[in-house]
């Protein structure tokens, strides 16, 4: 039998997160091993609770949803995935998470099958974009390394040679083409290259 999804939730309204525990705690791979309405527990509670997945609240007192993401990054990497669950639908927001490294900014108003796939989909790699921000990709919006990356995709490297080349681990370029193939609103690795392509992150070469 497999391991479960380990999950932890993040909602200053107890109501809501104790509706939402139960309907995780009804799938068979899934587990809410902890929910806090208190922010600044959390960085303790994940280090000692160890788990894949933290679905969050973005509004929340005493420290944002952003601040606690980005402080989890920048301490977990990205063993940890971020779910934010917002009633804001700024494009400034869905930029700025991102950034930070959430795989998923989802609405307040999303469905309970919704927030699971996102949570199934975060552990398998994947990064979901909004339709609204995959219409308006611009070209700093792939990191540097991303963009080496995708660089060394359209050179026709493979993951381990991309690792080599960069001096990571396979599993860290993994999650860079996932973050690649998400923000372009792509399924795979020449969809991608043919995207850099059209938004002239890659340049043809000319004989």
């Amino acid at each position: 039998m497999l391991d479960k999804i380990k999950v932890i939730l993040l909602d200053d309204h107890p109501l809501v997160m104790e509706g939402l525990k139960n309907r995780i705690n009804e799938e068979e791979d899934l587990l809410v091993i902890g929910a806090f309405t208190d922010p600044r527990e959390i960085m303790h509670e994940v280090e000692k609770l160890e788990p894949s997945v933290i679905v969050m609240d973005i509004s929340m007192p005493h420290m944002d949803g952003f601040e606690v993401a980005k402080r989890c990054k920048e301490r977990f990497g990205i063993s940890l995935k971020i779910i934010m669950l917002s009633g804001y639908t700024y494009e400034e927001f869905y930029q700025k998470a991102y950034d930070v490294g959430v795989h998923a900014y989802l609405s307040k108003q999303a469905t309970y099958p919704e927030i699971i796939n996102a949570i199934r989909q975060s552990v398998l790699g994947y990064i979901m974009i909004s339709e609204k921000m995959r219409t308006g990709i611009r070209q700093d919006q792939l990191t540097a390394t991303e963009r080496e990356v995708l660089e060394l995709i359209a050179q026709e490297m493979n993951n381990q040679e991309i690792a080599n080349r960069l001096a990571m681990s396979k599993r860290t370029v993994e999650y860079h083409i996932a973050s690649i193939t998400g923000k372009f609103g792509v399924k795979t690795r020449i969809g991608a290259v043919v995207k850099g392509y059209e938004l002239g992150l890659l340049l043809s070469s000319k004989a």
